[in-house]
């Protein structure tokens, strides 16, 4: 039988996350935009937190992998792995709060780590 390169190249990516090996999937342009270790906010609710990965993780959709600042919503997981169980990234910490995302949900720029003191007084 005869196979397209891309084909063949769809197949063994396949193979290679049977074998639960990582495959780099990484796409410079989506760098750029999310460049790994920037702070970002991510949608819903403005969470804030910092990019780890962009890539297709498991050859599917663009993802982002944000590590958040704080455990918030019901989308969080913990760890630097995906759905596939390979992992991707390493997080800063083993419990720490992970959300993927598609890059159009992902903002980067100057999001600090909110201070929940800041609005009192002395």
């Amino acid at each position: 039988v005869r196979v397209s390169v891309a084909t063949r190249e769809l197949i063994e990516r396949r193979e290679l996350l049977q074998e639960n090996q990582p495959v780099d999937v990484t796409r410079p342009e989506l760098l750029q935009s999310h460049p790994i270790g920037s702070r970002c906010e991510v949608a819903p609710g403005g969470r804030r937190g910092t990019v780890r990965f962009v890539g297709r993780p498991g050859g599917l959709q663009i993802s982002v992998a944000v590590e958040l600042d704080e455990m918030q919503g019901d989308d969080v997981q913990l760890g630097g792995h995906w759905l596939d169980g390979v992992t991707y990234f390493e997080p800063s910490r083993a419990d720490a709060p992970v959300v993927w995302k598609a890059p159009k949900e992902v903002v980067c720029g100057d999001f600090p780590e909110l201070d929940p003191f800041a609005d009192l007084s002395d």
